[in-house]
């Protein structure tokens, strides 16, 4: 969809591992897994002792938790309420009486503003000293509640979802302009509404260190798209001066599709994006290389994440306007016929970026269905002196394909947990060790780090997640011990 959706595409994975872990695990284990991150110089003898700092990547899990996992989608609740409002406030009488359009933004006002009550009467009862008594257990389970009924509302709500938008973009306009704001606000909740479920957005995590080859790829590619959008927007839209193409006043967003001034938006918007990557890229790769840069990128992760965050929002909302404006029928209005390749190139983008990732799933289940349909067709014309060879074939295979069984399965928590943490020098060393050899970052005077059965050292949250995978040495390939 955007450059940031894909930067958090890459994170889909180890996010969602993280989230397994986070519920498999008790509090005090997570602490100490992202503790062990960035121990400052007055934090390390507590370290050891100790687990309960916190990084803000603890503190917005826990928030997120009180406000039942709904902090990533709050800011979208807002902005699609307060749209809705605008919508709905503007419309005029002769509107309301007999249009269906006013009727589905009630509807679907009506499921956002249930959601967010939902949402503000847990927060209270979250913090008060009832939900403090609760095991960690009860806490999620009682998650696990919040959620499922806040997902009835979220399944009834794609009902009006569905509706506004066959309404704003298949209807055909009405003689008068009585409902023409109702029509772009409902369309602009519904487009955005659909984007967000089909690529959500994605929660924080540790950041993790990639090589600079890894890092490299990454921004060659998003340099490839990025690049390629702004080079064809800008040619296409050098020469278009007519009016009906350009915003005057907020009428024209409605009324009109102002494509010029709305290609202009995104010309800057992802030019601005692909600067923050190439200076994501230089920031990442100086602080790994730093004595402290880890505790550093951890604060500057921050801001780059919820600048993604926010940057993500806005592409949202870029691309549901940009939607309206292209397939709503006012896209055959005088700035089509005026501009006619700065449409079709902001339309071949629009498919791209935004109709793609939500004609994947449908594809997907048509032709898993096409591939069972199929299957039970050729099951039922085919003799039977055919069809079952082949399915005693197709199960003999089966059956004599070796089954990979992994030899170094990943490292228990405990056994984790159970390794011995020492202050680095304070030690003999027979490796004469500066460095680990996970991060390649040199290791600090008296930093305290964990010792594995080969006396290799490692950083704490380094060696768990090594270790979360496999349970041989990264240095010497010695298999770790399962009793320690």
């Amino acid at each position: 969809m955007s450059t940031s959706s894909i930067d958090n595409g890459v994170h889909n994975i180890t996010n969602s591992n993280c989230e397994e872990r986070a519920i498999r695990n008790n509090d005090d284990r997570i602490n100490s897994l992202e503790n062990g991150l960035s121990p400052t110089t007055n934090q390390r003898s507590t370290l050891i002792n100790d687990n309960n700092e916190r990084t803000w990547i603890n503190s917005f899990n826990e928030f997120d938790r009180i406000l039942s996992g709904s902090l990533l989608h709050l800011f979208y609740r807002l902005v699609d309420i307060i749209i809705l409002i605008i919508g709905l406030s503007s419309t005029k009488n002769l509107c309301y009486r007999t249009n269906r359009l006013v009727l589905t933004s009630i509807c679907l006002l009506i499921f956002y503003l249930i959601d967010l009550i939902i949402i503000i009467y847990f927060f209270f009862y979250n913090k008060s000293s009832n939900y403090r008594r609760l095991s960690e257990e009860e806490k999620i389970e009682q998650l696990r509640r919040v959620s499922a009924l806040r997902g009835i509302f979220i399944f009834f709500k794609l009902i009006p979802v569905a509706i506004g938008t066959a309404y704003t973009l298949t209807s055909k306009l009405s003689e008068t302009n009585n409902c023409e704001l109702i029509r772009f606000s409902l369309g602009i909740v519904c487009v955005s509404t659909l984007l967000i479920m089909v690529i959500p957005p994605t929660k924080p995590e540790l950041p993790t260190r990639r090589s600079l080859i890894v890092e490299g790829f990454i921004l060659s590619w998003i340099l490839i798209i990025n690049l390629t959008y702004i080079s064809t927007i800008g040619s296409s839209m050098k020469n278009v001066q007519h009016s009906s193409c350009i915003y005057y006043n907020s009428t024209d967003i409605y009324l009109g599709a102002p494509l010029k001034s709305y290609a202009y938006i995104g010309f800057i918007l992802f030019s601005c994006t692909t600067l923050l990557h190439i200076i994501h890229l230089l920031i990442s790769q100086l602080c790994y290389r730093l004595t402290n840069g880890r505790q550093l990128y951890i604060y500057y992760y921050g801001l780059q994440y919820f600048l993604t965050y926010f940057g993500a929002l806005i592409v949202v909302y870029y691309f549901s306007v940009g939607a309206l404006f292209l397939f709503q029928p006012r896209s055959g209005q005088p700035c089509r016929e005026n501009a006619p390749n700065l449409y079709k190139t902001l339309l071949i983008w629009q498919w791209i970026r935004i109709l793609f990732p939500l004609l994947v799933i449908p594809l997907i289940l048509i032709l898993c269905c096409l591939g069972v349909f199929f299957g039970i067709i050729l099951s039922y014309c085919l003799p039977a002196s055919i069809t079952v060879p082949i399915l005693e074939l197709l199960r003999g295979w089966l059956a004599a394909s070796p089954v990979p069984i992994n030899p170094n399965p990943p490292a228990t928590q405990e056994n984790i947990d159970a390794l011995p943490v020492v202050l680095f020098g304070q030690q003999p060393d027979q490796f004469n060790q500066t460095e680990c050899a996970i991060c390649q970052t040199n290791f600090e005077a008296n930093e305290p780090v964990k010792k594995l059965d080969c006396e290799h050292l490692f950083h704490a949250e380094c060696v768990t997640n090594w270790l979360l995978i496999t349970r041989i040495c990264p240095v010497c390939r010695r298999r770790m011990s399962s009793a320690n």
